[in-house]
């Protein structure tokens, strides 16, 4: 299943209480403004889904799809794509 980032530029504790009203555990905390969920939607369905769309919840931030990855960072984070989407390719 795809995995989505969500970016906050603003409001990250009302992103934040959105994606757990949503995903429940189903999600990770990259850092304090950045969080992935796995959906079987779209950019555009995820937003609706925790109302990020046209600032509903009093946020502002992207969803962005990913398909791919590369970087250093906590073991946890590679657990939990692997666990979420593990057709996600590390890039080399």
């Amino acid at each position: 299943m795809p995995v989505f980032v969500i970016v906050a530029n603003n409001n990250p504790a009302a992103i934040k209480h959105a994606i757990q009203e949503q995903y429940g555990v189903g999600y990770y905390e990259f850092s304090n403004n950045v969080w992935w969920v796995s959906d079987s939607g779209t950019s555009k369905t995820v937003a609706d889904k925790i109302g990020l769309t046209n600032g509903a919840i009093g946020a502002q931030g992207a969803v962005l799809k990913f398909t791919g990855f590369s970087g250093y960072t906590a073991q946890a984070a590679w657990t939990w794509l692997q666990q979420f989407y593990p057709e996600a390719a590390p890039n080399a």
